[in-house]
């Protein structure tokens, strides 16, 4: 498997590199940057670093080298700013960034799986997939930090392990991101939270984010979105059929069409095989509703800007 990484000397681009090249299961990874040198010297520190383990080869490069890519990863970003701003104010940079980044690499990489981990992450893998033609299945969005964010804030105010924890968010990798408090289990079982509970687990996640942007340390959650991308596509190596919650453009799955937003997929040949819809409780289907409706409205903000 080969793997291009738009946005390769970046904190998402770089990790994300690292955590591929430690799996070993992807043969190539090149690191496209516009700043070339940098690229290169993360790719030498990374391709050294796992010389114990693997025999991944990393190098820089730019769109004739990602020619014949399996995957690519649109890392690239707008600097961002000291005070953390809602994602949706990224779109005005980052849709020209990554149309100008896709154009050339869909013409070397026609049968690449696209992975957008750059925000706002639901208007860019519609608009992507609207503006350059890109099968629907063919094009995917990086929202498993928030189930991530999830299960993590479930195991705390639980008091259980975090690898215990299954549960899933869906919708809109933003401010109206839906927890599905319905289908939460511990060790396999399903478990009914109490209003005391799900409000703890609701504060730890909120508290994250203000916790986070206290720090002003101008930098994004590299680690945790190295992590998704690695199981996402070491899911899809393996072709073992796990579901991961990505945003993909829907045409009737879950009651909405013409959006993108994060939804239990499972990933196989380098596309999406399956969207899995999940029996929703009234309340989280009107407020996935609520979160569909955001991101149309994103939508249509782009849709201006093309």
């Amino acid at each position: 498997m080969k793997v291009a990484i738009v946005g390769g000397s970046g904190i998402v681009g770089s990790t994300a590199a690292y955590r591929l090249a430690q799996d070993g299961r992807v043969d190539e990874i090149v690191l496209l940057d516009i700043r070339r040198n940098l690229a290169e010297a993360h790719a030498l520190d990374i391709e050294q670093a796992v010389a114990f383990r693997s025999t991944t080869r990393v190098r820089g490069g730019n769109a004739e080298d990602a020619a014949a890519s399996d995957v690519v990863i649109l890392a690239a970003s707008a600097p961002r700013p000291e005070v953390e701003i809602s994602r949706r104010d990224y779109l005005s940079k980052n849709l020209p960034l990554l149309l100008d980044a896709v154009g050339p690499l869909y013409a070397r990489a026609p049968s690449a799986l696209f992975l957008v981990a750059a925000s706002p992450v639901d208007p860019l893998v519609y608009l992507l997939h609207r503006a350059c033609a890109i099968p629907r299945e063919k094009v995917i969005g990086l929202n498993r930090n928030d189930t991530a964010r999830f299960r993590w804030a479930i195991a705390k105010a639980l008091s259980v392990p975090s690898t215990a924890v299954e549960a899933f968010v869906l919708g809109e990798h933003g401010e109206s991101q839906v927890p599905l408090f319905s289908s939460i289990k511990i060790d396999g079982r399903p478990v009914a939270l109490k209003p005391e509970e799900k409000e703890r687990i609701r504060e730890e996640m909120a508290g994250f984010f203000v916790a986070w942007n206290r720090l002003l340390s101008g930098r994004t959650t590299g680690w945790t979105s190295a992590e998704s991308i690695g199981d996402i596509i070491g899911s899809m190596a393996l072709d073992d059929g796990r579901l991961w919650p990505c945003s993909a453009c829907l045409i009737g799955e879950y009651g909405f069409r013409d959006v993108s937003l994060g939804v239990p997929v499972a990933l196989a040949s380098g596309k999406i095989k399956e969207i899995v819809e999940f029996d929703l409780e009234p309340s989280e289907q009107q407020a996935l509703a609520a979160s569909a409706r955001s991101v149309q409205e994103m939508i249509r903000d782009g849709e201006a800007l093309l």
